[in-house]
C-alpha cells in the first residue's frame, strides 16, 4: 500500500490494518470498539496509539508524531487517552470502573477520548462484564481498542460488540534472518518463537536470564529421558531464578516450545526447529517419547501455566507438573 504518514513502521506487515483504520478515519465510519488480534510483537499497541494519534494530532497532516498531543499518547500522559494493562496477573474490575469514572468527567467534552486494553483476555470476569456495560452504551465520540493475542478468550458478548482486526505474522524463518542481522545468532530461533517484537527480543536474548532457563530447560529434560533424577530436586536448587513471575511463565513458554520441536521432529520437519543447536538433546526426547506422551505434556504445561497465573503455589505447582510430565496424569 501506498505508505501512510506515521505509519511506516507497520504499513508493510500490518497493510490491511492500517488501510482499513486510515480509510474508516477519513471517510467517517469508525466504530466505538476494535479488538487487535495477532501474536506478541507484531504490533498491536504501536496501531492504538496511532489510531489515537490519528484522531488527536493537533497536525493538519496526520499523524505529525512531534505535536504535543503525539507525543503525550506515545508517552501514555494523554489525559484523552487512557491505557489499561494487567495488575498482577488480571485487569481487575476495579481497574475498568476507575477507567468509566474518568471518560464520565470528559462526557461534555467534543474531542477524541481513546482507551486501550491491553491482554485484554486477562480480564476478570467481573471487570469483562464492566466493560461489556461499557461498550453496550457508548459515549460519544469514545473508541475502545482491546488487545489480545486470542479473541476466543474475550466474552464473546464483547467480541459481537467489536470490529476484529487480525494482524500478521512474519514468517518465521524470515523473523530468524531479522534476528540474526540484528547480532541475535545463538538463539535468534528461539526468540522469534517467543516474540515478533524485534526490540524485545534483542532484550531478552541478550539477558543472562534466557540462557539460565534455556539451560535449565535441558537439565529437566535430561531428568525425564536421561538421569531418571527428581526435576523437583533440581528446581529446588535454582530457586533463585525462578523468585520472579517472568522466569517462572518464560520457563514454561520455552518448555512448550522445546516440546513442539520434539513433536516436529516426530513429523521430519526438522528445518522449522527453535531449538535447532540442541539436536542430541532433542532425538533423545523423539526416541523417548510418543505423540500422545508430548501433546501429553503440552497440555501439562499449559495447565501448569494457567496455576501460575491464578497465583497458586510455585513449588506445589511445579511439583504437580514434573509429576505429570512423568507420566503421573
Amino acid at each position: 500500500m501506498t505508505r501512510v504518514r506515521g505509519w511506516e513502521k507497520v504499513s508493510d506487515r500490518q497493510s490491511e490494518v492500517v488501510r482499513f483504520l486510515v480509510n474508516s478515519y477519513h471517510k467517517n465510519r469508525l466504530v466505538h470498539a476494535y479488538i487487535l488480534e495477532g501474536a506478541k510483537g507484531v504490533g498491536k499497541l504501536f496501531v492504538a496509539k496511532n489510531f489515537a494519534k490519528m484522531l488527536l494530532c493537533e497536525s493538519e497532516d496526520k499523524i505529525c508524531g512531534t505535536c504535543r498531543s503525539c507525543q503525550m499518547i506515545e508517552n501514555e500522559g494523554h489525559v484523552n487517552v487512557y491505557v489499561i494493562r494487567p495488575e498482577g496477573n488480571s485487569i481487575k474490575k476495579e481497574q475498568i470502573q476507575t477507567l468509566q469514572s474518568e471518560f464520565s468527567k470528559m462526557a461534555a467534552e467534543n474531542s477524541a477520548k481513546v482507551y486501550i486494553i491491553e491482554d485484554a483476555d486477562k480480564m476478570s470476569v467481573s471487570a469483562a462484564n464492566s466493560l461489556l456495560k461499557f461498550l453496550e452504551e457508548p459515549m460519544k465520540n469514545t473508541y475502545a481498542l482491546l488487545l489480545t493475542e486470542n479473541k476466543q478468550m474475550l466474552l464473546p458478548t464483547i467480541r459481537s460488540r467489536a470490529v476484529v482486526l487480525s494482524f500478521k505474522s512474519l514468517p518465521h524463518e524470515e523473523l530468524i534472518k531479522q534476528y540474526c542481522e540484528a547480532g541475535v545468532n545463538q538463539y535468534a530461533a528461539i526468540v522469534a518463537s517467543l516474540t515478533q517484537n524485534l526490540d524485545e527480543g534483542i532484550k531478552l536474548a541478550e539477558s543472562d536470564r534466557l540462557a539460565s532457563l534455556i539451560d535449565f530447560v535441558l537439565k529437566t529434560e535430561d531428568c525425564f529421558v536421561k538421569t531418571k533424577l527428581d526435576p523437583s530436586i533440581l528446581f529446588m536448587q535454582h530457586q533463585d531464578l525462578f523468585k520472579e513471575k517472568d522466569s517462572q511463565l518464560l520457563y514454561l513458554k520455552l518448555f512448550m516450545i522445546y516440546y513442539e520441536d520434539v513433536l516436529r521432529m516426530k513429523l521430519g520437519k526438522t528445518e522449522q526447529l527453535a531449538f535447532r543447536l540442541y539436536p542430541s538433546s532433542l532425538s533423545t526426547s523423539e526416541q523417548a517419547n510418543t505423540t500422545t506422551s508430548c501433546l501429553n505434556k503440552l497440555r501439562a504445561l499449559l495447565e501448569a501455566e494457567k496455576r501460575l497465573m491464578a497465583n497458586a503455589n510455585v513449588m506445589l505447582c511445579f511439583d504437580q507438573l514434573f509429576l505429570e510430565m512423568r507420566g503421573g496424569f
